[in-house]
């Protein structure tokens, strides 16, 4: 799945060494800026990347 939130691409997938959902953000310009531990659901590792993101938003305003 490739979802845009706020300017930032997540892109959560299977890992089979994981054996776990996992998400990466990257930046618009597609630097690669966090890798997700194993989620058990899809659902879940979305949620964790977009509250990830949340928290790159608020450092930067501050």
């Amino acid at each position: 799945m490739i979802e845009l939130y706020k300017g930032y691409e997540i892109k959560v997938f299977w890992s089979n060494i994981e054996k776990g959902y996992v998400f990466c953000v990257f930046s618009m310009d597609g630097e690669g800026i966090m890798e997700s531990s194993p989620y058990f659901y899809e659902e879940n590792a979305l949620l964790g990347a977009k509250e990830t993101i949340e928290r790159i938003i608020q450092k930067k305003g501050k």
